[in-house]
């Protein structure tokens, strides 16, 4: 049995104590940890540590901590994923699945083309679930660098932010109506590669105009149509294809 993972944003050794309660009842009452049992840390930066647990009380449990180790991010490259809000559930998949492939940082943008069950909701109350579920994902995936987040009131305000860590030649949009594959020679100088994927329906006229005025190339990631909740997974994963990081 892999032993249980636990985010310490403060990891120290040798000891740790936890006082989140979320984190207590799920290690507590859903894993139904006791004292003496193993357990590992990780501060979403690439430190790790093994440990136990000494106390378990109501409103917190403490832990012994080994020895702090330095874990390197097992990707060549930095990724970076441009995506659109979308129906909650649909975009916590999403953003689960792109932290298990090794995302770097995700920047999501409110597009022209919302999700009607969207329009009257206050959005920033979604991204602390959206924040949860990214650590959430790292705890049971393994990654050890959890991905930078950020969200834009538009598309055109993401591509003007100083949050873009790629120039614009490292920069490709994922689109259904471009004619042509990503090829593995187009990136495999780039350091830093960062997508842009759109909504269930499509990029507005005002969104490519946007993008195309800053020259950005499109490309098609498969033959059919892909849900928007899927197309940046398979983007990231085609990536990691052509640079032989599989």
């Amino acid at each position: 049995m892999r032993k249980p993972r636990i985010f310490c944003p403060e990891l120290t050794a040798p000891n740790y104590k936890c006082t989140n309660i979320k984190q207590i009842h799920h290690l507590a009452k859903v894993l139904r940890l006791q004292q003496d049992d193993p357990v590992e840390f990780f501060d979403g930066k690439g430190y790790v540590a093994t440990g136990k647990i000494q106390e378990i009380g109501r409103a917190h449990i403490n832990f012994h901590v080994n020895d702090i180790l330095s874990i390197q991010n097992p990707y060549q490259k930095s990724y970076q994923a441009i995506i659109p809000y979308l129906k909650r559930e649909n975009l916590i998949i999403s953003l689960q699945k792109l932290v298990e492939l090794g995302v770097n940082s995700i920047l999501i943008y409110k597009p022209v083309r919302l999700d009607q069950s969207l329009v009257k909701k206050d959005l920033s109350k979604l991204n602390l679930r959206l924040e949860e579920s990214i650590i959430s994902a790292c705890e049971q995936s393994g990654c050890n660098h959890i991905p930078y987040i950020d969200y834009f009131d538009g598309l055109e305000k993401c591509l003007q932010s100083e949050k873009i860590n790629t120039n614009f030649e490292g920069l490709f949009v994922l689109d259904t109506i471009a004619n042509q594959f990503i090829k593995g020679h187009e990136i495999l100088n780039l350091n830093s590669i960062g997508f842009i994927t759109g909504p269930e329906s499509g990029f507005s006229e005002a969104e490519r105009e946007i993008m195309n005025e800053l020259g950005l190339q499109s490309f098609k990631i498969g033959h059919y149509v892909l849900r928007a909740e899927t197309a940046p997974i398979v983007g990231l994963s085609m990536l990691h294809g052509l640079l032989g990081e599989n």
